[in-house]
């Protein structure tokens, strides 16, 4: 038997080896680089064999055997010089952070985030869990047990997205997205008094666009990606990413919804942007110095904000807060799912940039309101 080796595998033996020694090592930096080498040796190791990457409506770009590799490479290669090529970007080990909220509690942040693979797309490998994690410092992260899952017997039999969390009365209200098997989106709910411990509504859904959108629960409907804001006078809105029928032309939107119970959610119809022409996803709205704050992901371009007096309408576009620096291989390769939090102080913005093959991580930099209402971003939290 010949026990020559291939070019693919002679190269792959020689990376796996020299990755050996930095398994030993235990400092955070180290250890989730190497998760992340493995996770893409691996992959390629799978595509090599003759796995496809193709999903259920296709194929992004960035999934290939020499994606996969070459970047792997490149980040033992940063290790072997003594670097850390993933300083400043959090990720369980072997996941991508995509979607995701903060909590503040008893002087920590929760994290709770999609849960989904380095390597695959979600029609792939679903998406079916939310992660959860604690940090006291935004740099070290405790990864806990994920706190909502897919399910059979409900709506999202398929997989679960993008939490949003807020406080009223005692109870943490979770407005996550829930996807049936055939993609359709819509908006669930689960409560908790401890952030550890979720209750699902058993009602099903609580948010589904109104007659103005495009949604049936048997094709791909766009409802996701929500979050709750609750104004001075108690009243809740929610934003979530959405479709709209607006003149004679299905267009990407912001559906809106108002609720005084946080259950029993009333239509406030959907609010387009003329700059945003692929998709307006994961909106963020936040109430400062009397006015409204919508900060979005502008599918294709990054992450946008603007500016109201009103939470429903009269938005006005203050321009790109986070573009993209080299041009995307495709939409979503752009830094999105901003969420804007205050810790300590001093204030704070997320992004999730998405590497090509699905590497996304969760990057966390300093904020500043300026006297003109705008902001500006400052350096990353490393």
């Amino acid at each position: 038997m010949s026990t020559e080796l291939s070019p693919f595998f002679a190269e792959y033996f020689d990376v796996k080896t020299r990755l050996s020694k930095f398994a030993l090592k235990d400092d955070p930096e180290t250890k989730k680089t190497v998760s992340i080498i493995e996770v893409l040796l691996d992959r390629a190791l799978n595509v090599n064999a003759g796995a496809s990457t193709d999903g259920r409506f296709g194929n992004a770009p960035g999934h290939t055997l020499e994606n996969y590799f070459g970047r792997a490479k490149r980040y033992l290669e940063s290790l072997e010089r003594g670097e850390y090529p993933l300083k400043g970007k959090w990720t369980e080990p072997g996941m991508a952070v995509v979607d995701h909220c903060f909590v503040e509690k008893d002087g920590k942040i929760h994290l709770f985030y999609n849960r989904d693979r380095i390597g695959y797309e979600w029609d792939l490998m679903p998406a079916n869990t939310i992660g959860h994690a604690v940090t006291e410092d935004l740099k070290n992260w405790i990864v806990e047990s994920p706190v909502i899952s897919a399910d059979n017997e409900a709506f999202e039999n398929y997989q679960v997205w993008s939490p949003g969390i807020a406080f009223r009365d005692g109870v943490y209200y979770m407005y996550y997205t829930g996807v049936n098997i055939n993609a359709c989106q819509a908006i669930c709910l689960a409560t908790s008094r401890d952030l550890c411990h979720w209750e699902k509504h058993s009602g099903g859904p609580v948010v589904k666009p109104g007659s103005w959108g495009s949604w049936s629960e048997e094709r791909w409907s766009d409802c996701r990606d929500s979050m709750v804001f609750i104004d001075d006078d108690g009243t809740a809105y929610m934003y979530y990413c959405t479709a709209a029928n607006i003149g004679g032309k299905t267009v990407p939107a912001v559906g809106i919804a108002s609720s005084e119970d946080m259950v029993n959610w009333q239509d406030r119809g959907a609010y387009r942007f003329d700059i945003c022409g692929v998709a307006f996803e994961s909106p963020f709205v936040m109430k400062k110095d009397g006015k409204y704050y919508l900060f979005y992901t502008n599918c294709g371009s990054g992450t946008a904000y603007a500016v109201s007096e009103d939470p429903v309408t009269g938005w006005k576009s203050l321009g790109m807060l986070m573009p993209w620096t080299v041009p995307p291989l495709c939409p979503a390769n752009v830094p999105s799912c901003a969420e804007v939090f205050r810790f300590r102080g001093q204030w704070y913005i997320s992004c999730c940039l998405r590497e090509p093959g699905c590497e996304q991580y969760l990057e966390i930099f300093e904020l500043e309101w300026v006297p003109d209402g705008k902001v500006v971003i400052g350096k990353r939290v490393e």
